[in-house]
């Protein structure tokens, strides 16, 4: 190539250059924040110029090599002045909406391509007197809400919801099938529809971000060749300490599933899975529930819900009294309206699952079990030290480790105290609660997990009751 037909190639190429669009332009999306007040076509064309000129230059720049191609910045979106972000937090954008005026509710259609994602919403709620909310449904799955804030256009820059690989969305919601996805604005006292000026939503492929010190760590467990897997959700032979003896999920539809097992004799732990109240969040008190006999007899009723395809992820609880050692023993779940609830019709596509364990080995303090073997967000804890105080104490506290992740547990035996009893952690400037509104019975225990962070101290008070007698406790759990 001549020299006058090498010019003539480079002045195409920087004319094509300053034409395209930004995400084109490798190496220049990565410096060009894409904003309403830096995306101008002359400072565009002005960089792209500039690359030009640099290839023509110097030697030996010019090359047959291609390029690895950038990873495109989604661009806003944007209506009546108002705007939903290309991307939040490094989450990025796959579908905008933005209502009309005085619209406040609305629907759409989306096909999901990732099964990752962040939802954010916002609402200007200026010159409002009572508090408002935006609701969100994909589908009917419940995604979640976000509270309207008084004299704002800018898109909101906290999640109103995110749902994982593994979330119980996806049974309803796969990858490639077409949902509705509807928000409205509701009062957040009366849950009443209510008006805004305008309501914007934006669903996003969600990115990995790192923890904050309040966040809790979660991963989601491999599946082994010896879990149970059925009908899209998974039950793992090992829990903490706990062991698989049966489990069952129904076909979608399916309201009552039934399984047989052999009992050990020892303590047993169910974990149900159920999707009636899928659409419920944020509207009240859920209306179904799981009910679980054993050979006929009833021993359980636990609120329907299902936050994951791991069915040990959500509720969780012990049998009283477990039958006798290689006895055969017929289980059977069923989904119920709650007793004297109006409740709406169950779900065409209703899912459920029961999983029973046998409980692992327990430390017991003054009669208050705590698990020696346990697993949190994906993650297994062994109980490494506890702390107890005489229930008159009123506190108990505990140094926690530093530069590791680690769970607290925190509770009493039985307090002597005549009514309501309630106890709060204080950690990190964070605070939690446990309580009982059974006379005279203790706190029992509960348990949160904490990032690494420099070392500290964990206390609990009681802070409802005045105990006479009984022991106050918390605990430090390790990682396995």
């Amino acid at each position: 190539m001549n020299l006058q037909n090498l010019r003539s190639e480079l002045n195409a190429r920087a004319e094509e250059a300053a034409t395209r669009e930004p995400d084109l332009l490798p190496g220049v999306r990565n410096k060009i924040r894409r904003t309403k007040q830096r995306r101008t076509a002359g400072a565009l064309a002005s960089v792209a110029a500039v690359a030009a000129l640099a290839v023509a230059i110097v030697p030996g720049v010019l090359n047959t090599t291609t390029p690895d191609p950038a990873d495109p910045v989604p661009s806003d979106y944007v209506k009546d002045g108002q705007t939903v972000p290309g991307t939040v937090n490094g989450d990025k954008l796959l579908k905008a909406w933005i209502g009309d005026k005085n619209q406040s509710k609305f629907s759409f259609a989306w096909t999901p391509t990732t099964n990752k994602i962040a939802i954010y919403a916002s609402c200007d709620a200026l010159g409002y007197a009572a508090p408002k909310e935006v609701r969100v449904w994909i589908g009917d799955w419940y995604a979640g809400s976000t509270g309207c804030r008084g004299g704002s256009v800018q898109s909101e820059t906290l999640r109103l919801g995110s749902f994982d690989p593994d979330a119980a969305l996806w049974l309803d919601s796969p990858v490639g099938k077409s949902a509705t996805v509807s928000a409205e604005v509701v009062g957040s006292d009366s849950g009443k529809a209510e008006t805004v000026d305008q309501l914007q939503l934006g669903i996003y492929a969600a990115s990995d971000q790192p923890l904050s010190a309040d966040e809790t760590p979660r991963r989601i467990p491999a599946v082994g060749p010896d879990d149970f897997q059925s009908n899209g959700v998974v039950y793992r032979k090992h829990f903490g300490g706990d062991t698989l003896l049966g489990a069952t999920v129904g076909r979608s539809g399916q309201k009552k599933v039934q399984l047989s097992f052999t009992s050990t004799g020892g303590p047993l732990v169910l974990h149900e899975f159920c999707t009636a109240n899928k659409s419920a969040g944020g509207t009240g008190l859920p209306p179904y529930e799981v009910t679980t006999s054993l050979n006929g007899e009833l021993i359980s009723k636990a609120t329907c819900g299902a936050a994951s395809t791991d069915g040990l992820v959500g509720n969780s609880h012990g049998v009283a009294s477990s039958p006798p050692a290689g006895q055969r023993v017929d289980l059977v779940s069923e989904i119920v309206a709650l007793p004297g609830k109006q409740a709406p019709p169950l779900p065409a596509d209703v899912r459920l699952g029961t999983g029973v364990y046998q409980q692992g080995k327990q430390r017991l303090i003054d009669g208050t079990a705590l698990a020696e073997h346990i697993e949190m967000g994906g993650y297994e804890y062994r109980l490494a030290e506890v702390r107890t105080a005489k229930g008159p104490a009123g506190r108990v506290s505990i140094k926690t480790p530093a530069d590791q992740q680690f769970a607290i547990a925190y509770g009493s035996s039985k307090l002597g105290i005549p009514g309501p009893a309630e106890a709060m952690l204080y950690f990190r400037d964070r605070t939690t609660g446990i309580s009982t509104s059974v006379e005279q019975d203790g706190l029992g225990d509960s348990k949160m997990v904490f990032s690494a962070g420099p070392a500290g101290q964990a206390e609990m008070k009681v802070t409802k009751g005045k105990p006479t007698k009984g022991t106050l406790l918390i605990a430090i759990y390790l990682p396995i």
